[in-house]
């Protein structure tokens, strides 16, 4: 029993040793609850700061204006003079004003607005209206932009038109008979003041509707009249592709 409950050596030496081990948790339990200071006192964990731009959120980079372009605007004035007399077929199919820049003004001057006769095709005062959306072809006939206009020395004016158009406007069948023309024809714009144009018709045309040379300048005053046709040759079938774009035109005499 006395080397058990006894106050020798034995028992003093595991006191100690109790002492110091209470001593070693309650230092343990401070430091956690970050009571101590000096160098030893670090937390667990420290919230990151940005530093330099590298850790900045990116600013997000706008489209350039060539990227927005080629999303909206039309690709080419090919695409507008071939889309510009397709027939509506149930929808009107909207098309851009907006053309490729040219040797003639793409805007259209003040008093621009012509009326178009065709004596062999049977057409007299038709409106001539500046562009090719279906609110311009509803009202007769559209003048490509950027194309030139008869008081324009040197000009090709170029004039698109419907082959069925829209019943009840001046568009209906407007440039039905334009096969019918042939060499010599008279065609006359009239413009704002009353001013005419007479050409007579000097050469006749089939394209497809990617050929841009035919809405160029000749080196001659000329007007030249569009319309489409179902396919090289086919000019009385009333669609419904209009593969081929039929075009007359006329020089000034």
């Amino acid at each position: 029993m006395r080397g058990i409950l006894g106050t020798g050596p034995g028992r003093v030496g595991l006191f100690a040793l109790g002492i110091v081990a209470v001593l070693a948790v309650v230092t343990l339990v401070l430091a956690g609850r970050g009571m101590l200071t000096g160098a030893d006192a670090q937390p667990a964990e420290r919230a990151i700061q940005p530093t330099g731009a590298e850790e900045a959120t990116p600013e997000p980079v706008a489209e350039t204006a060539a990227e927005t372009a080629d999303q909206t605007e039309p690709k080419s004035k090919a695409d507008q003079v071939a889309r510009a007399v397709k027939e509506p077929n149930p929808v009107p199919d909207k098309v851009s004003d907006a053309a490729s820049a040219s040797a003639s003004p793409a805007a259209a001057p003040a008093g621009a607005a012509m009326s178009l006769s065709v004596p062999a095709m049977g057409i007299a005062d038709i409106p001539v209206v500046e562009g090719t959306s279906e609110a311009s072809l509803s009202q007769g006939a559209g003048h490509v932009p950027g194309t030139g206009y008869p008081w324009v020395p040197g000009s090709n004016t170029y004039i698109a038109g419907h082959r069925i158009g829209y019943p009840g406007t001046p568009s209906d069948h407007v440039f039905w008979n334009l096969p019918n023309l042939s060499q010599g024809d008279r065609i006359l714009l009239t413009d704002s003041e009353g001013t005419t144009y007479t050409y007579a018709v000097s050469r006749i045309l089939e394209v497809p509707p990617t050929d841009l040379s035919v809405t160029a300048p000749t080196g001659s005053d000329v007007v030249s009249l569009q319309t489409c046709i179902e396919d090289y040759g086919d000019y009385w079938t009333p669609g419904p592709n209009w593969f081929v774009r039929y075009v007359v035109q006329a020089e000034r005499v």
